[in-house]
C-alpha cells in the first residue's frame, strides 16, 4: 500500500471551533491551502512577502507537508492584506477575529486518503478492516510524525533524563536526516569531526554557535544542554513521552485482548500493536484513557504496573523524570484517549489504480474518508486499515 503518490491523494482539511465575524476586527481570517510545504515553511513565506515577522501569524497546528492541506491562519488587520498566492500556496480571506488564533483552537480534522497499490490478495481483509472499524476504533497512538526529531533510534529526551548531556548535546549538533538541508548536513559534519576539540571547528548556524560557545565558556555540557531553543528541548521532551505512551497502550492490549487478533505494523521508532476486532468484552476492559508519563502522575495501582513494566525494560524509574531543576523542561501529565473512534467514516469500493497498474499486473486504490478530533493521526487509521 503506497500513501500520498500525489498531494490529492491525501487531503487534511481543519475543523476551527471558534466563529469569523464578517465585521471588521483586530485579525483577518484566511483559509491557507497549500502542498508540499510544511505549515512553518508556509508561514515564513507569507510572513517574508508582507513584510512582517512569522511571530504576528496565528495559526492553531501543523500540517502535513506531503498532504494537499486545509487550514485557518490570522494575521493582524492592520496589515490590509486581500489574499495572496505564491506557487502552491493560496491564501483566501474568510473573515475576522477579535483574537489571534493560537494552536489548539481547533476541533479536529477532516480526510480524504485515497491509498494505492492494493495487491488482490489484500483487499478482503481491507474491507472486513474497513468494516469492523467504526465500531471497534483504533488504538490512538502516536504516530511517526512525532518523532522527527529521533535520529538513529536515539531519543534526546531520554539522554536528559539519564542526565546524559554530552550525548544529548552531540546528537542536536551532529545527528541528521537525509532530507535535512545540504548546508545543516555539512554543518554537523564538521561538528562531529571535530568532536574531542571543538575550539577548532568554524560553526557558521547560529543555533549550534550558541551552544558551542557556551560549552567552551563553562566546560558544562548540562549549562550547553540549556542553550538549545527552548521550543526543540520541549519537542525533545515530547517525543520520548509519546513513545513511552505507545509503549503502554501496547501493553494494555496485550493484556486485553484476544492474541490472534494482534498484529504489529512498523513506524518511526519501533512497532505499533493493532487489532483486526474487539468484542464488547475486551473493550469493557480496556481504560478510556491513560496518562501520560511524568514524575507527578498519580495512578490506580493496575496502570502503575503496566507503567512500571514499560520503564523497566528501558531502565528507568518514574523518579528519574524529574527533569526541571537542570534542564528548565518537565514532563507533563495529561489523559489521553487510548481508542480513537474516527467520525464520518466512509470508504469507496477499491478500483483499479492507474498509477501502479501495469501490464498483467493488477493494483487497486481505495478511497477513505473520516474525521478526527485533535492530536489524533490519521496515518493510524490507514495503518488499521491496510496493515502497513
Amino acid at each position: 500500500m503506497k500513501l500520498k503518490q500525489q498531494p490529492a491523494d491525501f487531503i487534511v482539511e481543519e475543523i476551527p471551533d471558534y466563529t469569523l465575524s464578517a465585521e471588521k476586527q483586530e485579525h483577518s481570517v484566511f483559509l491557507l491551502q497549500k502542498q508540499e510545504i510544511d505549515t512553518f515553511d508556509a508561514l515564513r513565506r507569507i510572513a517574508q512577502r508582507i513584510h512582517i515577522s512569522s511571530f504576528e501569524i496565528g495559526y492553531a497546528g501543523l500540517k502535513d507537508k506531503h498532504a494537499l492541506a486545509r487550514q485557518y491562519i490570522s494575521i493582524p488587520t492592520r496589515y490590509n492584506v486581500q489574499g495572496l498566492k505564491i506557487d502552491s500556496l493560496i491564501l483566501t480571506p474568510v473573515g475576522f477575529s477579535q483574537k489571534k488564533i493560537k494552536i489548539g483552537d481547533l476541533e479536529g480534522n477532516r480526510f480524504i486518503i485515497v491509498a494505492r497499490d492494493i495487491q488482490e490478495k489484500e483487499l478482503n481483509n481491507v474491507l472486513q478492516n474497513a468494516e469492523t472499524l467504526p465500531c471497534a476504533g483504533v488504538p490512538n497512538y502516536f504516530d511517526s510524525q512525532r518523532f522527527g526529531s529521533v535520529i538513529d533510534s536515539v531519543f534526546i529526551g531520554k539522554e536528559m533524563i539519564l542526565k546524559q548531556y554530552e550525548n544529548a548535546v552531540k546528537q542536536y549538533l551532529t545527528a541528521y536526516q537525509k532530507s535535512e538541508p545540504k548546508k545543516i548536513k555539512n554543518e554537523k559534519r564538521r561538528i562531529l569531526s571535530s568532536w574531542g576539540d571543538l575550539s577548532q571547528v568554524r560553526v557558521f548556524n547560529k543555533a549550534f554557535s550558541t551552544v558551542i560557545k557556551e560549552y567552551q565558556k563553562t566546560n558544562d555540557w548540562t549549562m550547553a544542554f540549556q542553550k538549545i531553543p527552548a521550543h526543540l528541548r520541549e519537542l525533545f521532551v515530547n517525543a520520548y513521552q509519546s513513545f513511552l505512551w505507545n509503549e503502554c497502550v501496547k501493553t494494555i492490549l496485550r493484556t486485553t485482548v484476544e492474541k490472534k487478533k494482534l498484529y504489529s505494523v512498523p513506524y518511526a521508532v519501533g512497532s505499533l500493536l493493532f487489532y483486526s476486532s474487539l468484542s464488547e468484552q475486551e473493550r469493557l476492559r480496556i481504560p478510556q484513557t491513560f496518562l501520560t508519563i511524568s514524575d507527578q502522575m498519580i495512578v490506580p495501582d493496575d496502570e502503575r504496573k503496566i507503567i512500571t513494566s514499560v520503564l523497566e525494560k528501558e531502565g528507568l524509574t518514574l523518579s528519574d523524570f524529574r527533569i526541571q531543576e537542570e534542564t528548565g523542561n518537565f514532563f507533563k501529565t495529561r489523559p489521553r484517549p487510548v481508542l480513537l473512534f474516527p467520525q464520518q467514516f466512509s470508504y469507496d469500493k477499491p478500483t483499479q489504480d492507474e498509477l501502479n497498474s501495469k501490464g498483467d499486473l493488477e493494483r487497486y486504490k481505495m478511497k477513505v474518508s473520516f474525521t478526527l478530533p485533535k492530536g489524533s493521526y490519521a496515518t493510524v487509521v490507514t495503518k488499521r486499515l491496510f496493515g502497513h
